[in-house]
Formats: structure tokens, sequence, C-alpha cells
């Protein structure tokens, strides 16, 4: 039952106190015993004489005295009459305005002229919204952004307690959806309607800037059904708080270009800007700041609304993670002014290299490490593929198997494994690969819903003649052959290969093929679902698959004697696809420390086992405890408040322990783009329009019925008859002496 309604039938029961004056009168009148004495005869002619002038006095203050209790009763019950045809609006709790705030907070309302935001504009605006609404009516504020959050989900009657929450909105560096906003107000104006009955008219003000990059998409089928039902509910007041000119320069991502990092060896980083006016804006100083220190800094040329490209380098001398800012001088928008990056540098890079027969790694040992010197920053080692289990994967960055026969499904979770959390995973198919155990072991499991690799094992190809399709060089590991078209990769001899297929609905996509259009090389990234309800995503390493040896072992038994498969192991096309493999199989690391606003980041504690519990620092300073998880002789933890820009860092609550930067959130690049939606794409009821509250309604709604509230007439009405019944009493009591 609703509260409100329950109070108000309740209230509406004291009304029978009405009856009080009457059934006293009532009782009063046979409290005596008639008894006839001398003077009787004269008093009795008096009063006959008075009897008609006397009831009257009586029952007027009866009625009077009977109104009172009545019309308290009224107001006790908070009751409203709603204006229009008939009386059929009468009843209820009390009318009012229920007003819906829905703010956009997106980093692109952060731009501002003269020291004021758009979003200061907007808090501005609503401000004015609440100072201007009627005693008694209701709001609720919503918050438009990446996500869109109720603020205050419930109607507030508290005009101090709304726009203190309206002064604390802040930026949210992302983009806003307008379309999780439509469905909150929807959802709001349903529930508000069924358990606030007072507030019986509603409006719904967005306050929001236009960028095309938010509403280009308004006009989508589902949006223009929520907007029927908002429509049914409320009125909807749309105020634009853009500019139709503006001036931005913004850098839209940075990337580390050199595959690994190292001590002592030159990191190169390529950083994209652009301008939307560079009329007014001919250029900008972009610094690179390393861990706090200015190391370099360049003068960047803009040209209107053309990305710009800057290749910056720095040497970092020790290993560990270091925090990197790339920063322009300040504009009317700072939030994307700014771009920071994590990286790792490591003493060396280690490579584990995994057959059923070792000295056939050979080829693969040499194109990885070419020169096979202590100094070098790869240091491959060679296993046999059954020590697979006896291994700490994790102490490698890159795994490396050729033509292993079979992979168990015990192995095929440690892999598994080693690949969630960032590792890079090289397969290359000889003769020895048995289609069905790898089928097994690539697929999903009952426990791990992600395929390790989405594709189809077959079987060695039909003997014949085959070459490498390029198809325009457009993957990234066929960059060392792009023009150069004598490298020997169109010319590598192959007469059997590994077929596999790559079904639709796959993630993996193939950087190579051969001439008759099967696969050569095919790589994906390893994604898998973090959190089921929320759905969000932890990006894990790159598996690769060569759809040929990395040996000139594998051979075709069919042919007396057995032949060849190919000698692209020793081809010069060779060394560069391996050592491309590697540069893409250990970019997956870079990418898991640099995340965008909301992922989730999976972190290990390293040193001391002991160290369960650590702090997450965010950029603002706030810390974050995190218990950590024990697997594979490990302890895990991961951390899913990503919703600050700037560098995260970790740091173990044991005794003597130093923060280390753990991973770098960065804001969505698109709200860089201030560029105006065109209204007739938008809406025509989420068109900005002339809504001000200069005119004559006073931004009250003036299509809903409006509302009297009976209570403030009640409680006037009682106050008058409490003076009219003192004064009555007085006088027909002056008049009976």
């Amino acid at each position: 039952m609703n509260p409100f309604a329950f109070s108000s039938a309740t209230m509406l029961l004291w009304g029978l106190a009405a009856a009080a004056p009457i059934l006293i009168h009532l009782w009063n009148r046979r409290r005596y015993r008639e008894t006839d004495w001398a003077a009787m005869k004269f008093l009795l002619a008096a009063m006959k004489k008075n009897r008609r002038r006397i009831q009257v006095e009586h029952l007027l203050l009866l009625l009077v005295r009977c109104a009172i209790m009545l019309f308290f009763a009224i107001a006790l019950a908070d009751l409203s009459c709603v204006g229009g045809p008939g009386i059929g609006g009468f009843g209820g709790p009390g009318s009012a305005t229920h007003t819906v705030l829905v703010i956009d907070h997106s980093f692109s309302m952060g731009y501002g002229e003269e020291g004021q935001t758009r979003l200061d504009q907007a808090k501005k605006l609503a401000r004015q919204i609440v100072n201007q609404a009627s005693e008694g009516d209701g709001f609720t504020l919503i918050t438009m952004g990446r996500t869109t959050r109720g603020v205050i989900s419930e109607p507030a009657f508290d005009p101090g307690d709304v726009l203190r929450e309206i002064d604390q909105i802040s930026i949210d560096p992302g983009v806003a959806i307008i379309d999780l906003s439509l469905a909150e107000v929807e959802g709001t104006l349903r529930i508000a309607a069924r358990d606030f009955p007072r507030l019986q008219r509603a409006q719904v003000c967005i306050l929001s800037d236009y960028t095309d990059v938010t509403w280009k998409d308004a006009a989508s089928q589902a949006n223009e059904q929520l907007l029927s039902q908002i429509e049914g509910m409320a009125i909807i007041r749309a105020f634009d708080v853009g500019q139709p000119d503006t001036t931005n320069s913004a850098i839209l991502s940075a990337r580390q270009l050199t595959p690994y990092l190292v001590p002592d060896q030159p990191a190169r980083f390529r950083v994209d800007i652009s301008c939307d006016n560079a009329a007014e804006l001919p250029s900008q100083v972009l610094q690179m700041i390393v861990d706090g220190k200015l190391v370099s800094q360049k003068m960047v040329p803009f040209v209107d609304n053309q990305v710009v490209s800057v290749e910056m380098d720095t040497v970092f001398q020790r290993p560990g993670t270091h925090g990197i800012e790339f920063r322009l001088n300040k504009d009317l928008l700072e939030t994307d002014n700014r771009r920071f990056v994590v990286v790792e540098v490591k003493p060396q890079l280690r490579v584990l290299c995994l057959a059923d027969d070792v000295p056939s790694l050979k080829f693969l040992n040499f194109a990885l490490n070419p020169s096979d010197s202590i100094q070098s920053p790869i240091k491959v080692e060679t296993m046999d593929a059954s020590a697979l289990l006896d291994i700490d994967l994790l102490s490698y960055d890159a795994v490396y198997m050729s033509n292993v026969a079979q992979i168990a499904p015990d192995e095929a979770a440690v892999l598994r494994s080693f690949v969630r959390r960032g590792g890079g995973l090289v397969v290359f198919l000889g003769d020895r690969v048995r289609a069905d155990s790898y089928n097994a072991a690539f697929s999903a499991t009952g426990e791990e819903k992600t395929p390790l690799l989405t594709v189809d094992f077959k079987g060695p190809a039909p003997r014949g003649e085959y070459f490498f399709d390029p198809r325009q060089y457009e993957s990234p590991l066929l960059e060392p052959f792009r023009g150069q078209q004598a490298g020997g990769l169109l010319t590598t001899p192959i007469w059997n290969f590994y077929q596999v297929s790559i079904p639709g609905a796959s993630s993996a996509h193939a950087d190579l093929w051969f001439g008759n259009g099967d696969p050569a090389i095919v790589s994906s990234r390893y994604q898998t679902v973090a959190e089921e309800e929320s759905g969000t995503t932890l990006v894990g390493g790159n598996v690769i698959l060569f759809c040929l040896p990395a040996s000139t072992d594998s051979v075709d038994r069919s042919l007396d004697p057995p032949a060849a498969w190919s000698v692209f192991p020793t081809w010069p096309s060779f060394p560069p696809l391996v050592q491309e493999s590697l540069a893409a199989a250990v970019s997956s690391q870079h990418d898991r420390r640099n995340r965008d606003l909301g992922d989730v980041f999976e972190g290990v504690i390293e040193g001391d086992p002991g160290a369960s519990l650590i702090e997450v620092l965010r950029p603002d300073g706030q810390a974050s405890r995190i218990e950590a998880v024990a697997r594979d002789d490990r302890l895990f933890w991961s951390f899913d408040v990503t919703d600050q820009v700037g560098l995260y860092q970790s740091k173990s609550l044991s005794s003597g322990s130093q923060a280390k930067i753990e991973f770098a959130v960065n804001p969505a690049s698109g709200e860089s783009d201030l560029s105006r939606v065109a209204m007739e794409s938008v809406p025509e009821k989420l068109q900005p329009g002339e809504h001000g509250f200069d005119g004559p309604n006073g931004g009250h709604i003036s299509a809903v019925p409006s509302s009297v509230e009976l209570f403030r007439y009640a409680l006037m009405l009682v106050l008058g008859l409490l003076f009219f019944e003192s004064f009555l009493a007085f006088r027909f009591g002056t008049a009976a002496r």
C-alpha cells in the first residue's frame, strides 16, 4: 500500500470528529431533571419570547465547531483538486510537479570560454529550475556520460539537497550515451508516477552541448519508442549550452613504436594530435614527461581538422614500469590536452621455444636472436614440449610452439592461463600436428567460455605449388615487405601447408594468405569476460598461428622418398616474419597496461608471497585496498574502478614496499570532436527550443492541468473559523447576560 494514500485516508478519518459537537449537544440535553418552582412561570415566559433566537445562535455555533473539525481533517490529509472537466480529479495526495534534470557531463562539457565551462552553464540553468519551483515539487537528477547514473533516483523535495548534488557534478572523461539516458528517464518517470502520486505533473529538462558524437544516433528506433513513452508522462524541455564555433587542440592517441623496451636502448613513440581551428591556434608545444621529468618537447603546426603525427623518443636507464605523459599547452578544453602511457622496461625479453624435437628449433632460435650474444635484448630458451607442465610460463614474455603433435587438456589450461594474463603465444603447424587434439585444446571449455583461438584445424593440404598472397600488405606483420617485393616473401617455395579455416563469427583474422585463398598466418587477441553482470572484458595476449612449420623436418610421407613441405625456415622471408610475430606477441603487454575508462586491470604481486593485500592509488591520490587471490603459484589482483584519467599505482602493505606504476587510463578521443550535430537529425522533442524562464508560464508546464492545493485553504479556513467561533461565543454569551 502506498504510504501517502494510507496517511491521507487516516487523516480523513479525523473528519468524523466533526460530529463530536453534535454528540456532545445531544448527550447534554438529557443530563438534568425538570422541577417546578414559583418563579418558573416568569422564566418560561421570557424563554418562549427568545426561543427562536437562542436556537439559531446554538445552531450557528454548532455548525462553526463542526466546520472547524472538518477542515482541520482536510488540511491534515493534504488533499488537492486538479482542474479540468468535472471534479474527477479531486482526491489523492497533494498535487505538485516532478522535474527530471538530465545533465550532460561528458568531457566536451568541459569546454569553457571566459572561465565558464559548458557544464558550469548547465548547472546554473539547473539551479534556476530548482529555485523557481513551487513548494512541494520533487526533483530527480540524472547525469549523462559514459554511464548514466541516477544521482537522485527518487524525487527529493528539499531544494537545498538538490542544489548540493548539482554543485558536486564534475566532468566524466568519456562519451555521453543518449540511449542509456533516455532509458533511465523513462524508468524514473514510471516509478515516480507509481510511488509518488502527489506529483501529478512531470517535466524532463535536458541540458547538453549537442555535439555530433553524442547526438548523431539520437533518432534510432529504440529512442523513438522511449520518447513516445516519455511524452505520455511528461513534457520534455531541452537546453543547448554549446557554441557554434570552437577552437580546440587534442591529443588523440599515443603509441609505443618500439616493440619491446630494454635499458639503454632508444624507445620511440608516436603521438597523434589534431586541432579544429588552426586559424585561431596555428601551433602548439608538445611535451614528453617521463617519471615526472620533462625529457623532450616539439613545436607542432596544425592544419584544420587533420591529424598530425609526431614521433618522440627517449632512453630508459633502468628496468621496471615507467609513466609517460604527453602534454599540450592549455586551451579551452583541458581534458584532451594530456595523454598517459605506461611502459615496462625489461632487462631482457625472455622467449620460450617448445618442440617435440628440440634440434628442429635451430632455425627459429636463429630468427629470434640472430646475434646469439649475452648482451642481446632477447634471451631464447629451447625445451622439449613434454616439460610444459613443469615450466613457470609467467616468467616468459612469449612462448613459441613448433610442430608439437598434441596438446593435452591440462597443457591447454596452462597455455590459456598464460595468454589470459597478457603473454604472447605463437604456434607453427607441421606434419606431426593432430587436428582433433588442437581443435579440443583451442576451443572453449566448460569452465573457460573464451576459445584460445577460434579456427578449425583440418590437416595437411594436398601436394602442390603454393605461394604467399599478401593482399596489399595491410597487416602489421608484413611491414618489412611493404615496397620490398624483392624481399623474398612472394618467392617462398611451398609444396605443403596445414589447412585451417576461420569461422564467420570468429574474432580471428588472417594476416597472410596462400595463393589458393587459405590462411597462411592467423592472429587474434584473447579477450574474456571479467564480470558476467557488467559484461566487462579483460584483454589478454595475442595468439598467432603459422600454417607452416618452423623447420625443414616436416615432410610429405605419401611420396617415396618423402619430400619436404617447404624451405620457408631457410628463406629470407622467415626471419622478418618471426621478428614481427614476436613484436606482435609481446605488444599485448603494452596494451594491457594502457587501459580505457571502465576497463579491468589484472596485476600480479611480485617478490613477497605473503603480502596478499595491496593498495591501488588512483590518480587523485585516493587508495583502494585489494586482496590478492592465489592462482598458478602466483598472487593475482584485479581492479575495475578505472573512472579517472591518469596513472594508477600499486603498493604492497608489507613494510618497506614502494609504490609501483601499474597502468594508465586515458579518455575517449571521440569527445574531442566538438562538431555540432545536425539538428534535423535529432528527434523534434529532443531539439532545443525557446524554453526561457521569462515566459508567461514562468518555467511551469502549461500543457497539463493545474491543481489547487486544498490543505493551504483548509488551514486558513480553520484559523478563520476559530476566531469566528470565539467571537460568536462571546457575543451570544454577552447577549444572554
